[in-house]
């Protein structure tokens, strides 16, 4: 069973410190995500239909809505990484102008080398998450540096194919429907009635949708889903069962099978290894 080891949410967004076992099904993330390894087997994810490695001198780096995926045999020897997902805006400037479309996206390649530094960098900011020693302002700083280094490794000024390939939200409609993803993030959402909504048939709703943005509208409202969950899995007073009615599961048991196949984590775990301000949640 994958675990998580605990997770910090802030105005960067999140960091999980991942025990993985589990497989991974396609799915994607707003936000800039990097896969680090502190231990165990390497492992291979499938990032935008090309196969990116990940071990101990190679992470594993997604820019914001890019598909991916880990095929891991389930009952290996767990692979314990440090997974970032963070918001574009805490990266100031640069931030906005990727969220704008004005500039290239975060990463150009799927890898990157992990030097000595950087590696070690990774290990003090878990070590920071396992001791609950860290405060707020100082996880920040020891995460920016972290940050600072993965994009260093990354040779950013090199251009992204999905900056190029892409005219992403450029059709007003698709537009339109995008604000009715984020206005009601939910699983039981009839993708027919926004295609309708929006003037356009299915057929045309999901041509129009995967040129503008490279993703499906179902994986689309599936990543805006997952992080909803994620969100109202930080607040003990909400329950799980509360949680998975907010999604639109009709079942318990259905979303913490999409919640797991889409984080590798159930929804229980990822809530017992959430930390914010320095404590653990449970």
């Amino acid at each position: 069973m994958a675990e998580a080891l605990g997770i910090a949410v802030g105005t960067f967004g999140r960091v999980a410190l991942l025990s993985a076992t589990q497989p991974v099904m396609d799915h994607a993330h707003s936000k800039v995500h990097a896969l680090i390894k502190l231990s165990g087997p390497d492992t291979v994810y499938e990032v935008d239909g090309r196969s990116a490695k990940l071990s101990d001198t190679q992470m594993v780096l997604v820019n914001p809505w890019v598909v991916h995926s880990n095929a891991r045999a389930a009952g290996n020897e767990p692979t314990v990484l440090l997974a970032l997902y963070l918001d574009t805006l805490w990266f100031g400037d640069l931030g906005s102008q990727v969220l704008m479309g004005s500039n290239d996206l975060p990463f150009a390649e799927t890898t990157a080398t992990v030097s000595p530094q950087l590696r070690d960098q990774a290990i003090q900011l878990a070590d920071q998450m396992t001791s609950m020693q860290s405060d707020e302002e100082h996880f920040d700083t020891s995460l920016r540096d972290l940050f600072g280094m993965v994009l260093h490794s990354s040779k950013t000024n090199a251009r992204s194919l999905q900056s190029t390939e892409r005219s992403f939200v450029s059709d007003y409609r698709i537009r339109k429907a995008i604000k009715l993803f984020h206005e009601q993030p939910a699983k039981d959402l009839d993708l027919n009635d926004v295609a309708r909504t929006i003037g356009l048939s299915r057929s045309q709703f999901y041509e129009r949708f995967r040129l503008c943005t490279g993703l499906s509208p179902g994986t689309y409202l599936d990543t805006l889903c997952c992080e909803r969950a994620a969100l109202l899995l930080s607040d003990p007073s909400v329950t799980i069962a509360e949680i998975s009615d907010r999604i639109g599961f009709s079942a318990q048991g259905h979303f913490t099978r999409f919640f797991k196949a889409k984080t590798g984590v159930p929804p229980k775990s990822f809530r017992m290894g959430h930390i914010e301000a320095g404590r653990i949640l449970k």
